[in-house]
């Protein structure tokens, strides 16, 4: 809505600056030049205020999602401590409360907090904006070494989805290069590479390439790396935050008591972003409202010096003058004598 608003107001400019070229005409008949349309400027400012307006009606419904997207994680989180706090710290979890825990972790994963189908929370509970984009998702590829140094070049190539891409690793040399070489051939199908991590490449991608890369990559190479011959599909292993619900674990009194001060500071996080948001949208709900007051006084201003300016025409009064001057017959000497006695 908002990109057809901001399109509509680009044409409107357009047309009042930029006339169509004329047609071609025979020399015995003038050029003639289609008007171009115009539109009043007290009109095109009311079509930027409703641009203004509606943008920031969608930032506050925004909020609104968000906000009560994060109250529902507050309260998962909340049900999730209280298994956690009477667990006991030599037996653990009893089946029951394992049980319970595991559900209510399930729902923490499949949180979607979106506004017309933008993410507004990443999977790690964190607010998403511009200056704060989206935690990655980062993994390994199980089995498969692509920082190793080897004695010969090789060539891979790496697809998924309708993404592909292909990179060449020199023989000979260190991982720090090889890392290097493989961020820059995968930069375009969206996965960034770290040094080695864990004995292997740690690679990174946004949430959205994750929903195709966690079912696997297809790869092949040339028997150094990756086998020779068709692509094969390489299974994937995420490297889990602790802020990701899906690292949490209730198996042992250790697990348990970890898991415990993940889910105290992912609460702690999550409630400080909804008072962010709560400040966030008073500060919109205000800007809108001193727009809104500052059009009704503009209007107002309008009006008045409007029936100002109607009053102050001199033209009623020289036709008064003129009116005497026929009616009595006079010059406009006597006339002037007549106004100073």
């Amino acid at each position: 809505m908002l990109k057809g608003i901001s399109e509509s107001l680009n044409v409107l400019q357009r047309n009042q600056t930029v006339a169509p070229a004329p047609t071609a005409v025979s020399d015995s008949q003038p050029a003639r030049i289609a008007p171009s349309p115009s539109i009043s400027s007290h009109r095109l400012a009311s079509y930027q205020k409703w641009a203004k307006v509606t943008q920031g009606q969608h930032a506050i419904s925004a909020n609104q999602v968000a906000e009560q997207g994060l109250l529902k994680v507050s309260q998962l989180l909340k049900k999730l401590q209280q298994p956690l706090q009477k667990s006991s710290s030599q037996t653990g979890l009893t089946e029951s409360q394992s049980e319970s825990a595991k559900q209510i972790q399930q729902q923490l994963i499949a949180v979607d907090i979106s506004y017309q189908q933008q993410p507004l929370v990443d999977h790690q509970f964190n607010l998403i904006n511009a200056n704060r984009p989206a935690a990655k998702h980062y993994f390994q590829l199980k089995s498969v070494d692509l920082l190793g140094v080897k004695t010969r070049d090789e060539r891979i190539t790496v697809q998924y989805g309708d993404q592909h891409a292909r990179a060449h690793l020199p023989a000979h040399q260190n991982s720090l290069y090889l890392a290097k070489q493989l961020t820059t051939a995968f930069k375009d199908i969206g996965i960034a590479v770290q040094a080695p991590a864990r004995d292997s490449a740690m690679l990174s991608t946004n949430h959205q390439n994750w929903q195709q890369i966690q079912s696997g990559l297809l790869m092949s190479g040339q028997g150094q790396r990756l086998p020779a011959g068709d692509a094969r599909t390489v299974k994937v292993v995420e490297i889990l935050s602790w802020q990701d619900p899906k690292e949490w674990r209730f198996s042992t009194p250790q697990d348990i008591k970890q898991t415990a001060a993940k889910v105290a500071k992912t609460q702690q996080k999550v409630n400080q972003q909804i008072g962010e948001l709560r400040s966030s949208q008073l500060n919109i709900q205000q800007q809108l409202k001193r727009a809104h007051q500052h059009q009704l006084q503009q209007g107002s201003v309008e009006h008045s010096m409007a029936k100002l300016n109607q009053l102050m025409q001199p033209t009623p009064f020289y036709s008064q003058v003129t009116s005497l001057m026929a009616q009595a017959n006079v010059s406009r000497d006597h006339v002037s004598s007549i106004l100073k006695d």
